[in-house]
């Protein structure tokens, strides 16, 4: 992947109790939660490796016969006498010509073929034969000859560091292979195009790996109407990554955003190599300011919140992937309400452990499972004695998209979390919103344990794909209801409705329009109820 980034969020929650269907101000821990925690998005399938075998001559049947008692091979390491001979399938008692012999040993190939071994070939050599006779199959498992990098000499030479493991006179073997040329294609700011073709010398592959400045940077600007009522809910978007600025595969990513009632929220991060093993390091920085309206005029804050870790990959290929992050959170927030009569100030830590996958396969006609695996471990330093001091919470968000017959597609998504006492809004998560329960206000059920199902029904026709969709979710307001003097029951909210996407290289316009259908009125934004809710985002990369 070209672009990194890290989910910082934090809040503050508002110290008064609130009856059903009042109008509830947000603070700086929902508006983040909101603004910034996102669904994992579809990887995109990575590049394959151009790999040009040795051609194969076919043969005729026909010709003369030889009946085998036994089969030896020779120049195996990989498998065993026993294996290949079992590969080779049944042989005794029946006869063989020409075409039948290179058949056994094709059946040879393929197994080393399927193992992971894409140079290995076994043959037949010139031998004499008679019935009942032992035939020798050599086996040539391939070997890599030259491994080198080409292309830039700038990006060039950095690159080959990467192919340390792919040494000359090794086995070739997929796996390693594969792994090496995807961390190479994941530096940002290079292009890579990796070729294997025979070498010099018998049984042996060259590896020459062409590296080319890619673009340097991208940019996308967008507006959509997905925010709150109070800190604004037409929103102006800006995103801006630099590739390789200072050194190979390093990243800068910026973005800034900015509401109709002036909450703008400012994130950068840095992230660089560590090594040639796909370790990458990163540090952040976000910064938030709101100002309230639409009835909360004289609520407003600031929130800044630090971040550094590691992300490391676990298993890098073209079908599988999954990778560990650890990171550490520093969040600082101040609110001041009704005009600074009331202000608060807290700060947490935390640590969250990630784990993110994607996985492809060929069930039905071929689908992709993505999502993430997360614990966080942290300390609440505030003036409340039921939230404050160590949490933990366990967060899982699953997805699947599944090809269907006729142009059709099936997308279903799961999310959850689950905590060991009652959290800060910055912890917390929300059923409503333009990702998640649609036909509900972004932020609605906001609380500590719950879960979101989401299904999608698309079509594809060209640039464009229609969709029909339903959501639920259930929420458990308060993880532990008898440590709050008002405990608030679970709440359920659904909904269902239609949108269609146009999706160029460029441009990318997304509408839905969602009905309720179990729930009620929403309580977190009461000054409109409009059925069906519609919601709307544009954006260009440039």
């Amino acid at each position: 992947m070209k672009t990194c980034c890290i989910a910082l969020i934090t809040a503050l929650s508002l110290p008064l109790a609130a009856p059903a269907l009042a109008q509830v101000a947000p603070d700086a821990g929902r508006i983040l939660r909101d603004e910034l925690n996102q669904p994992p998005t579809l990887p995109g399938p990575s590049k394959g490796l151009d790999i040009q075998t040795p051609a194969t001559t076919k043969v005729a049947p026909g010709g003369p016969t030889v009946t085998l008692s036994a089969i030896t091979f020779s120049g195996n390491t990989v498998f065993s006498q026993d294996a290949l001979t079992a590969a080779a399938g049944d042989f005794n008692n029946r006869p063989l010509d020409l075409a039948g012999l290179r058949e056994l040993a094709d059946r040879v190939t393929a197994v080393y073929q399927q193992a992971g071994y894409p140079f290995a070939r076994a043959f037949i050599a010139p031998q004499q034969l008679q019935d009942q006779g032992t035939l020798t199959i050599d086996v040539v498992e391939g070997r890599y000859g030259n491994v080198n990098t080409s292309g830039d000499a700038a990006l060039a030479a950095p690159a080959q560091a990467y192919l340390q493991n792919l040494k000359p006179g090794s086995l070739i073997e997929s796996s390693s292979l594969e792994r090496t040329t995807l961390l190479l294609s994941d530096l940002p700011g290079l292009s890579i195009k990796p070729v294997i073709k025979p070498g010099a010398a018998s049984g042996t592959g060259d590896l020459d790996i062409r590296v080319e400045r890619g673009k340097p940077y991208s940019a996308r600007m967008g507006i959509d109407n997905h925010g709150n009522y109070y800190s604004g809910q037409w929103r102006t978007r800006a995103d801006l990554a630099l590739y390789s600025p200072f050194i190979t595969g390093d990243q800068i990513d910026v973005s800034a955003l900015y509401t109709e009632e002036n909450l703008w929220l400012g994130n950068a991060q840095y992230s660089l190599p560590v090594g040639v093993s796909g370790l990458r390091a990163h540090v952040g920085y976000a910064q938030t300011a709101y100002s309230l309206g639409n009835g909360f005029e004289g609520n407003d804050g600031i929130a800044r919140i630090a971040s550094a870790g590691v992300t490391y990959p676990l298993i890098r290929s073209q079908r599988s992937n999954l990778n560990l992050s650890a990171s550490w959170q520093y969040k600082r927030l101040f609110n001041s309400y009704s005009y600074g009569t009331t202000t608060e100030r807290y700060h947490s830590h935390s640590v969250p452990l990630t784990l993110g996958f994607d996985h492809r396969d060929n069930l039905g006609g071929g689908g992709v499972t993505y999502g993430g695996l997360s614990w966080t471990h942290g300390k609440l330093n505030k003036d409340d004695a039921v939230r404050r001091g160590d949490f933990n919470k366990l967060n899982l968000d699953l997805a699947r998209l599944q090809a269907l017959p006729a142009g059709f597609t099936l997308f279903v998504r799961l999310s959850a979390q689950w905590a060991d006492k009652n959290l800060d809004s910055s912890e917390s998560m929300a059923l409503g919103g333009p990702n998640a329960v649609r036909a509900y206000p972004l932020g609605e059920s906001g609380g500590d344990e719950g879960w979101l199902g989401q299904v999608e029904l698309r079509y594809a026709m060209g640039d464009f794909t229609p969709y029909a969709f339903y959501d639920q979710g259930r929420m458990k307001i308060n993880a532990k209801p008898s440590q709050v003097s008002l405990p608030s029951p679970d709440e359920t909210r659904a909904g269902a409705g239609f949108g269609v996407r146009y999706q160029t290289r460029s441009v990318n316009i997304d509408g839905v329009l969602a009905w309720r259908t179990h729930g009620g009125a929403p309580e977190s934004d009461t000054h409109a109820d409009p059925r069906p809710r519609f919601w709307l985002t544009a954006s260009y990369l440039f």
